[in-house]
């Protein structure tokens, strides 16, 4: 018992660690399962990371993490509608602890990546030139960038398109239109913070949120 007491106190659930990482836990989990982070399972059924194996792959990866007090949450929209992307980075920059920029393009959107390293990047799909599909997978395609989530936001919500999404990387897909404040909920939530109501700053969530604890 002593043992594997020990053991629970060096390890982390895939929540905690999401929370070091600064990214939502479901890329933990992909990470785990494409063998990029070492884990093991609890007898019932959790997934658990050794804190030192985390911090080995913190350091391979230059992750920081995002702490309370890090600043605030870095958001790109990426996508050719100029008014929507006028709107979204108004609403979003009105919001305290969020900092929103933009891109009208594929290409732009890969410096913009490089320069403003958002924790969140909403992505249109058909784009002309470089679409949301390359972009999409140029990002989880790189080291430097796959724990970027991505909030995929399409007009054209086809199970063809969806699928394929996912099957670049996207974290999650909205059709729009979408409510300006379900998108923010949205994007808080795969930054792994929670709102606050009208005026307050979002915060960390807790790991404890997650009841499974894995």
């Amino acid at each position: 018992m002593e043992g594997h007491g020990m053991t629970a106190k060096r390890a982390v659930s895939t929540m905690e660690a999401a929370k070091e990482c600064g990214v939502h836990y479901t890329t933990i989990r992909r990470w785990i399962l494409e063998g990029l982070l070492p884990a093991y399972e609890t007898p019932g059924g959790h997934l658990r990371i050794l804190r030192g194996d985390l911090a080995l792959f913190l350091e391979s990866r230059k992750l920081k993490g995002r702490r309370p007090g890090s600043g605030p949450v870095r958001v790109l929209i990426v996508d050719d509608d100029a008014l929507f992307r006028e709107s979204a980075v108004e609403f979003l920059s009105r919001r305290e602890g969020i900092t929103a920029r933009d891109a009208g393009d594929g290409f732009m959107a890969g410096r913009m990546i490089t320069e403003f390293l958002p924790h969140v990047v909403v992505l249109d799909l058909l784009m002309p030139g470089v679409d949301g599909f390359e972009v999409c997978r140029n990002i989880k395609g790189s080291p430097r960038t796959r724990h970027i989530a991505i909030l995929v936001l399409t007009g054209f919500p086809t199970d063809e398109n969806l699928k394929r999404a996912r099957d670049c990387g996207a974290d999650v897909c909205l059709a729009k239109p979408v409510e300006l404040d379900d998108l923010c909920a949205e994007i808080l939530r795969l930054a792994n913070v929670e709102a606050k109501p009208e005026g307050g700053a979002p915060t960390e969530k807790s790991p404890e949120a997650d009841s499974g604890g894995g």
